[in-house]
């Protein structure tokens, strides 16, 4: 294996360029139909451009990404399909820098997120050694910059772009509760709203006492619909939404009214912070300020692609002298109690987040731990996770695969809400093209780490023009043709570590020609926004 194939370069280097094409034979596609043109007036918010990822495994080198490119704008939602093992979910993590490492390492490209590259000084992070006589590859990493790579992604990963891992098992820690690992996200990009919630409270507010009479009086009818609303109307008196949840579930494990009086004006009364609580939580929101712009330093890095040693190097210094002048605030015994506060309002917060996403008895799961929930509980958790920060961008990776049909609408909706309410652009990843119709404003078709075909919804399905498309689409029964005949995709997926010559699907297509077996195809714009890579084709040449 060559040097250039390692360092990315491109697989054509060397052959004539992407104009000199063979004449197209006629489109084994259907009739062209009118298709929506794209919104050129949305933003882009993710711009993934020529990504390559490889694996350096001791078979050889495995090009899991080989010339990714594609977009994503505010407010749409993007869908992802291919076979299994095709580099969807390597997409994903990619753009999120969680590639495995070793034996992954993204070795080009270009992933832009508000004019940040995400994957700035990436060439300087390692070198590459081609071991002669044999197909594998020698990887020397440069730990330091990849650490500080890290570090700057901890400005991006979440409140920008948040995903849904397709294994939540391998995604959660058994050792912590659900509470804890969800709080923890809650906290890392709502901190300052918390924190601020805790501090506003207002628990001998005039409107509170009317506000716990009428909550009473509702838990005499059981009326769950009149106990939320009595139980928000408390909330919102006391300037806490916590208390809102908690006296709601109070309300509804009641027993006797004596008992739950008793118990609601605990609850409320938990919401008083002592002085050293409130200096505590006052010391948090100062760190949490710090962070915050130790994260703009990070931004500001990646987008003028520059290292701001001296403005890290100051909020650096005042972090350490806030946390060593409250010291004291961490010792045993000390730190429970100035603590709890905190402790309670993310706990029921993290309650009002499984409840979003559907999850019976909110309370109980929430201070379970993972192994004790079922494969779509946990599903549901990674969900809410994800939805819990509003990110700019989500990677929903399969995220439905776990959940019966019942739940499926439900998350989806719940998506969509976000998509709607936030803007959020959302790339999702999935074997089932019903969903993709249903929810998608854009298709991707994968093949061999390489995109084949993209366009919008309704114009892919109305006219695929890729082979691979059409066979996908053709294996998917339908409705309104109970008698047709399902078909099959001859042939298996390619081994990526000696992928074909040229279009890495010729071996499986039923339309091959000479040429495709001789070089990469071009990427052609056919009109409204519809590109594919396929020799069948010649419009407008967009890209290689």
């Amino acid at each position: 294996m060559s040097a250039a194939a390692v360092t990315g370069t491109a697989p054509d280097a060397g052959l004539p360029p992407p104009s000199a094409r063979v004449p197209a034979e006629p489109s084994p596609a259907s009739a062209p139909r009118p298709a929506p043109a794209a919104d050129p007036t949305r933003e882009v918010v993710l711009d993934v451009r020529d990504l390559r990822t490889y694996f350096y495994t001791y078979d050889g080198v495995v090009r899991a990404l080989d010339g990714v490119t594609f977009q994503l704008r505010r407010g749409e939602t993007t869908g992802l399909v291919g076979e299994t093992g095709c580099g969807k979910s390597v997409t994903a993590f990619s753009i999120t820098r969680l590639i495995p490492d070793p034996p992954g390492r993204i070795v080009h490209g270009s992933v832009q997120f508000h004019g940040a590259d995400l994957l700035w000084g990436l060439e300087g992070e390692a070198t590459f050694r081609a071991i002669r006589g044999t197909p594998r590859v020698k990887v020397f990493r440069r730990t330091r910059r990849i650490r500080r790579a890290n570090e700057r992604m901890e400005a991006v990963r979440g409140r920008g772009i948040a995903m849904i891992f397709q294994e939540p098992t391998q995604a959660m820690n058994p050792v912590f509760s659900v509470a804890n690992q969800v709080g923890e996200i809650l906290y890392l990009h709502r901190g300052a709203e918390i924190l601020d919630e805790i501090l506003s409270a207002t628990p001998d507010a005039p409107g509170v006492e009317p506000a716990l009479r009428d909550l009473l009086a509702a838990i005499g009818g059981r009326e769950h619909d009149e106990i939320r609303r009595a139980a928000d109307a408390v909330g919102r008196a006391a300037r806490s939404p916590r208390l809102g949840t908690e006296t709601y579930y109070l309300a509804l494990a009641a027993s006797r009214p004596s008992t739950t009086r008793r118990l609601l004006r605990r609850a409320v009364g938990r919401l008083r912070l002592r002085p050293f609580q409130r200096r505590y939580l006052e010391h948090r929101r100062r760190l949490f300020v710090l962070r915050e712009r130790t994260n703009e330093a990070h931004l500001t890095e990646m987008t003028e692609r520059r290292t701001m040693p001296g403005a890290r190097g100051a909020i650096r210094l005042r972090t350490g002298t806030e946390r060593l002048t409250h010291f004291y605030f961490g010792l045993w015994g000390i730190h429970a109690r100035v603590q709890r506060p905190l402790d309670q309002t993310l706990f029921w917060r993290v309650v009002r987040m499984l409840e979003s996403v559907q999850i019976a008895n909110p309370v109980q799961v929430a201070r379970g731990y993972p192994h004790e929930l079922s494969g779509g509980m946990i599903q549901r958790v990674m969900i809410a996770m994800a939805l819990s920060s509003d990110p700019e961008v989500l990677l929903a990776d399969e995220p439905t695969t776990a959940l019966d049909v019942t739940i499926q609408a439900q998350i989806l909706g719940l998506i969509g809400d976000l998509r709607s309410r936030v803007g959020t652009a959302i790339l999702l990843i999935t074997h089932d093209l019903a969903v993709v119709a249903e929810v998608a404003d854009r298709v991707c078709v994968m093949y061999g780490g390489q995109i084949v075909e993209q366009a919008l919804v309704r114009e892919l399905f109305h006219r695929p023009l890729h082979p691979y498309t059409q066979g996908l689409l053709a294996s998917v029964p339908r409705m309104d043709q109970p008698e047709k005949e399902l078909h099959t995709i001859t042939g298996s997926v390619p081994n990526l570590i000696e992928p074909p010559a040229g279009c890495r699907f010729h071996p499986r297509c039923p339309h091959a020609m000479p040429v495709c077996s001789a070089r990469r195809p071009p990427v052609t714009d056919e009109g409204d926004g519809h590109t594919v890579a396929c020799y069948l084709y010649h419009g407008a040449s967009v890209g290689g």
